[in-house]
Formats: C-alpha cells, structure tokens, sequence
C-alpha cells in the first residue's frame, strides 16, 4: 500500500514544530542564565552582579525573557496541534506479516 504525498508532508511539520519548540526554548534558558548572573553575579569568579549599574538593561532583558517563554508555550501548542493532526489522520503502520520478529527471551539460567 502506498503512502499518501500528504503524509511526507505532515511528518515534516511535526518535525520543524518540534525543532523549533526546543530551539526556542533552549535560547529561553539561556537568558534566563545569563539574566541570572546579570542580577546575582557568581562570586567564585569575581564576576560582580551588573543590573545595580545597568538596571535598563536588565529590565529590558526580563521582558525579552518572559517573551521567550511565551512564545515557547504558543510553539509548545501548534506541537500539540501539529502531532493531533499527525496522528489522528494517520494510523500506525501495519506489520509485515510475510517478515516475523525474532525476540530474545530470558532462559532462566544463571
């Protein structure tokens, strides 16, 4: 049986949502760490906290973190809407039933 030319398709959808999902969302984490170190500083490498001298940039960073994490929960919805679709209009490929799977089982010796 064939595969229908949508399913190609959808499958790479799915795949650039989640790409883009975990992109995004591993950018968010690292502002929040760097934004982290802009207000505590690390004391262990004299790195000394920078928001007391630059307070607009660290408000202007929080908000560019906050956005992040936004649009990482819109992205994290068109996933779960883009799996919906995926799965619901495709189903799980049939076994061969001409090909048979070998599986090793535990013979209880010791």
């Amino acid at each position: 049986m064939s595969r229908p030319s949508t399913m190609s398709k959808a499958w790479t959808l799915f795949f650039l949502d989640q790409l883009l999902t975990y992109i995004t969302l591993a950018a968010g984490t690292v502002s929040t760490e760097v934004l982290y170190l802009a207000y505590n500083g690390d004391t262990e490498i004299t790195w000394s906290a920078a928001c007391g001298s630059f307070g607009k940039f660290c408000s202007k960073a929080t908000a560019s973190v906050v956005i992040t994490f936004v649009v990482v929960a819109v992205y994290a919805f068109i996933s779960i809407l883009s799996s919906y679709k995926l799965f619901g209009r495709y189903s799980a490929p049939m076994p061969d039933p001409s090909k048979q799977l070998e599986i090793s089982a535990f013979s209880g010796r010791c």
